[in-house]
C-alpha cells in the first residue's frame, strides 16, 4: 500500500508540473521584460514613444493579472483535492497488486474459456462475477456479457445462475449453436438427475443440425445417448468426434476409453486402433494412453450399521472421485440404487462427465460415496456420505469406504 501511495503522490506531482510550469514561466517572463523595459526607459536607451508601445505589447500587468494568479492558485490547490476525491470514488489501490491483477484476469479469462479450474483466490472470482451480473442489469441485451456470466458461474458449480445466466444469451441469439450447447448443458448440470432430455436434448440437435461438426456438442450428444443405454449410437457419434481431434490432443485417450466401453456394452469389439490412429502422427507420441490405461479405482462402499436403517427405496448411491485440490465437480461418477449396498465399482475416464475432466489429469483424488435421497449429485442437507483422504489416481489396492456421515 505504501509503495501505492508513492506512486500517486509522484504522478500527481507530475501532473501539476505539466499544468501550472507553463503559467508560473510565463507570468514570471512578462515580469522581467516589463522591469527590463522600465530600466531601459529611465536610463535613456529608449524613449518615451518607444517604451510606451513595447510595454503595450506585453500581456497586461501584474495589477491587471490577478485573474491568472488566481488560476494557478485555483489549480494547485483543487487539483489534488479532487484526484484524491475521484480515486476515493472509484479506485481501488488493490488494483496495482500483482496477486490481485493475476487473480482476477485468471477468474474471468477461466470463465470465458468455459475451464473448470478457478482461481486460488475466490474472493476476487466472486467479486468479478458480481459486478458482472450488477452491470448485466443495466446492459441486458449483452449477449457476449450473459455468456461470460454463465460460464463464470457453471466454473463456480452455481449451476441454477448459469442455466438464468445462459437463458437470457439463449433469449438474444437462439440459434448461436455455441449458445444453444452452452444453455442445454447448463439445464442438465441444473437439474436433479443430470439427464439430457426433453429441452437440453432438443438444444443439443438443433445445435448439431446447425454445426454438425462441433466437438462440445457431438461430445454432450455421445453422452446423452450413452445415459439412454443407445450404447452402439454413443459409441458412432464419440467416434465421429474422434476423427475431428488433432492427432496430440489431451483428450483422444480419454475419449477412445469411452468409446471402448460404449462399444463393449453394446457387445461390439474395441474400437479398432489402425481407425483411431491419426494420418499424419505427432512428431511426438503423447502419453496420454498410458496415463489413462494406469488411471483406474476400485473402489468398494458399504454403509455403517447406525446408518443403514435411514436408507429408504429410490435413494441413489453416487461414488466419485475428485480433485483433491482445485474444482469439486466429479472427475469419474457412478449412480447406482442405494439399496444394493454394500457394493464395489470402478472408476476410470470412461466413467468421467467431461473429456477434459478425467481420472487421469489429476495424480490425486478425493474419493467419495454419497447417498442421496433426491437423486441429485450435489450435496444436500440429510444426505449420507463419507470422503477418503487424497490418494493417488494409480492406486492398485481397492479403496474401501464406509458412509457414516450425515451432511448438515
Amino acid at each position: 500500500m505504501p509503495m501505492f501511495w508513492i506512486a500517486g503522490a509522484l504522478m500527481l506531482g507530475a501532473a501539476m508540473a505539466c499544468v501550472l510550469l507553463p503559467l508560473l514561466r510565463g507570468t514570471r517572463t512578462d515580469a522581467k521584460r516589463r522591469d527590463a523595459l522600465l530600466q531601459a526607459h529611465r536610463a535613456g536607451v529608449i524613449d518615451a514613444d518607444e517604451y510606451g508601445a513595447k510595454l503595450a505589447a506585453l500581456p497586461p500587468p501584474p495589477a491587471a493579472a490577478s485573474a491568472p494568479r488566481a488560476l494557478i492558485v485555483a489549480i494547485a490547490v483543487l487539483l489534488p483535492f479532487l484526484a484524491v476525491l475521484g480515486y476515493r470514488v472509484v479506485g481501488d489501490p488493490r488494483a496495482l497488486d500483482a496477486g490481485t491483477q493475476s487473480a482476477t484476469a485468471a477468474a474471468m479469462n477461466a470463465a470465458l474459456a468455459g475451464q473448470q479450474q478457478p482461481p486460488d483466490d475466490a474472493p476476487d472470482m466472486d467479486a468479478a462475477v458480481a459486478g458482472l451480473a450488477e452491470r448485466l442489469k443495466q446492459q441486458p441485451d449483452d449477449l457476449d456479457g450473459w455468456l461470460l456470466l454463465g460460464r463464470a458461474y457453471k466454473t463456480m458449480e452455481r449451476f441454477a445462475p448459469a442455466r438464468d445466466a445462459l437463458a437470457n444469451a439463449y433469449r438474444l441469439a437462439p440459434d448461436d449453436p455455441n449458445v444453444l450447447i452452452d444453455y442445454a448443458e447448463a439445464l442438465v448440470l441444473a437439474s436433479d438427475t443430470r439427464r439430457f432430455e426433453g429441452e437440453p436434448l432438443a438444444l443439443l440437435q438443433k445445435a448439431l443440425a446447425l454445426q454438425p461438426d462441433s466437438q462440445r456438442g457431438l461430445w454432450l450428444l455421445g453422452a446423452s445417448q450413452f445415459q439412454r443405454d443407445e450404447h452402439a449410437a454413443a459409441a458412432a457419434t464419440w467416434e465421429r468426434l474422434l476423427t475431428l481431434l488433432p492427432a496430440d490432443a489431451s483428450p483422444r485417450a480419454a475419449l477412445i476409453a469411452r468409446i471402448d466401453a460404449a462399444r463393449s456394452r453394446a457387445n461390439l469389439p474395441p474400437l479398432d486402433p489402425a481407425a483411431s490412429t491419426p494420418t499424419q502422427p505427432p512428431a511426438t507420441p503423447p502419453s496420454d494412453t498410458a496415463t489413462s490405461a494406469a488411471a483406474r479405482l476400485t473402489v468398494t462402499v458399504d454403509i455403517a450399521p447406525a446408518l443403514k436403517e435411514r436408507i429408504a427405496a429410490g435413494d441413489v448411491l453416487f461414488v466419485f472421485a475428485r480433485a483433491a485440490q482445485g474444482p469439486r465437480m466429479p472427475l469419474a461418477i457412478q449412480r447406482l440404487d442405494a439399496t444394493t449396498l454394500p457394493v464395489t465399482v470402478t472408476l476410470d475416464d470412461s466413467t468421467s462427465m467431461m473429456p477434459s475432466m478425467t481420472l487421469s489429469s489429476m495424480p490425486q483424488v478425493v474419493v467419495g460415496a454419497r447417498i442421496s435421497t433426491s437423486g441429485n449429485a450435489i450435496a444436500q442437507s440429510g444426505d449420507l456420505e463419507t470422503l477418503s483422504e487424497p490418494i493417488a489416481n494409480t492406486r492398485s489396492e481397492p479403496v474401501v469406504l464406509t458412509i457414516d456421515r450425515v451432511v448438515p
